[in-house]
């Protein structure tokens, strides 16, 4: 997120900073009527690609170390007899989340506030 918000920051047309400070705003509007709007669809960006990384890292450290959870699951049933059903079903059940977590992720680049780099 933070390579995100960065980059978000670094691509704002000088245009309108230079166009900001001809009209004289302060800091703090420049920073919120401009740079917050300019870096907003960039931060988002950040945050689906840090869910789907951080979904990943739950469910293999689940793999690893815990005694529940849809990783242990599915190293579970398949140590203990080869229960492919329950495995086949764990994956299912990981990638609904997963899809989920992407569709919640997308309403929220949908919403009227995140202009993406001032269109109307």
């Amino acid at each position: 997120m933070i390579v995100q918000t960065t980059a978000g920051v670094h691509t704002i047309e000088q245009r309108y900073l230079r166009a900001a400070a001809n009209f004289g705003v302060s800091r703090r509007t420049l920073f919120r009527h401009v740079v917050v709007p300019a870096v907003l669809p960039q931060v988002i960006v950040g945050m689906r690609i840090g869910l789907g990384v951080a979904w990943l890292v739950v469910v293999a450290a689940e793999m690893i170390a815990l005694r529940s959870g849809l990783g242990y699951l599915i190293i579970d049933s398949r140590n203990a007899g080869n229960r492919y059903d329950l495995v086949i079903a764990g994956m299912i059940i990981i990638g609904l989340i997963g899809l989920l977590l992407y569709g919640l992720m997308r309403m929220l680049e949908g919403l009227k506030t995140v202009k993406w780099r001032y269109a109307h």
